[in-house]
């Protein structure tokens, strides 16, 4: 029994003559009626009956036809979903986050816009660390990956979409926040409160590396996960932490105050990553495009060979601009 056999009995118990079904099929009445009986004998069941000049449903006649509808709208929606997830339109996309991207910067611009753009694919949302979005990403447990570090591998592609420079956050009445800008000398012997290591290695590691390198000891401690417990203890002067400038527009700092720090040569980074052999996924597709869509502009980017504008090919292992942002082949 195949597929058009049940379509050929639909059109037959609906005109209930074969005449009329043959002509809706486009088919002569001959082999639609010997289609019929071959149906007919293989499921061992009457499923017509003769009515004048035509037929009419048996009572297996009508449950088969219920049936027969059902599993040719089934089949129907089947392949016509098949198509709308070639096509980008269906499916569910997962991204993982790093925490704190959830407060700031423009993974909800991201998520959003490609929600207009396609209401029917689902995203989902999964907080992780940035080692564990590379893992997850090669094993294919994500599509996307949200957080502050490009991956250093050829098979994952980064874009970074924004920069911005890193400061300290302190209570409005530390002696220090009488100061316009500060120095990194200045964090000798202050209580630096920062979230453990394994949630922000590569920061955690430039900022000791900076302090040491200056002969800096500052008392640093690490044990606090929630941002916001963070946040409260600085503004109440229990010690300082450090926040990318833009980033405090969005977070309640109550009686604390972001400053800049003259020789700390740090920028925190927003990145978005995926697989780089998925580039060209339907379902990722509208993702990527709203990434493309936040800068216009395509400069050419430098080779290494000292001349900023040589125009370079994406590559795996290469980051390409777009605008302000970061886009290409990792």
């Amino acid at each position: 029994m195949e597929l058009r056999h049940l379509r050929y009995f639909i059109a037959i118990a609906e005109e209930e003559n074969f005449h009329r079904a043959a002509q809706r099929l486009f088919m002569s009445q001959s082999p639609l009626s010997r289609q019929m009986r071959d149906l007919q004998n293989e499921m061992g069941v009457e499923l017509l009956e003769p009515d004048g000049r035509g037929v009419r449903l048996t009572a297996a006649g009508r449950y088969f036809a219920d049936r027969a509808r059902s599993i040719v709208a089934s089949a129907e929606a089947a392949v016509d979903g098949a198509r709308q997830v070639a096509a980008g339109q269906i499916g569910t996309v997962t991204i993982g986050f790093e925490t704190g991207t959830a407060y700031w910067g423009q993974l909800a611009g991201i998520v959003g816009t490609a929600r207009r753009r396609e209401p029917r694919i689902t995203i989902q949302l999964t907080p992780m660390t940035g080692a564990e979005q590379w893992e997850a990403l090669r094993a294919g447990e994500i599509a996307l990956g949200y957080g502050f570090h490009p991956a250093d591998d050829p098979t994952l592609t980064s874009a970074i979409i924004a920069r911005d420079r890193l400061g300290a956050v302190l209570a409005h009445d530390h002696p220090l926040a009488a100061r316009d800008a500060l120095r990194v000398e200045d964090f000798h012997g202050q209580v630096v409160l920062l979230q453990p290591w394994i949630l922000y290695p590569r920061l955690h590691d430039d900022l000791f590396a900076m302090v040491r390198a200056r002969g800096v000891h500052p008392d640093i401690r690490t044990h606090i996960t929630d941002l916001e417990a963070i946040i409260t203890l600085v503004a109440a002067g229990d010690g300082l932490t450090f926040l990318p400038e833009n980033h405090t527009a969005n977070l309640a700092l109550g009686s604390a105050v972001w400053r800049p720090v003259a020789g700390l040569h740090h920028e925190t980074l927003e990145v978005v990553l995926w697989r780089t052999a998925d580039a060209d996924s339907p379902l990722l597709r509208p993702l990527l495009n709203v990434v493309r869509d936040m800068t216009p502009a395509r400069p050419h980017v430098s080779d290494g060979s000292g001349d900023a504008d040589a125009c370079v090919q994406p590559r795996p292992g290469l980051v390409e601009h777009v605008g302000d942002a970061v886009l290409g082949a990792e």
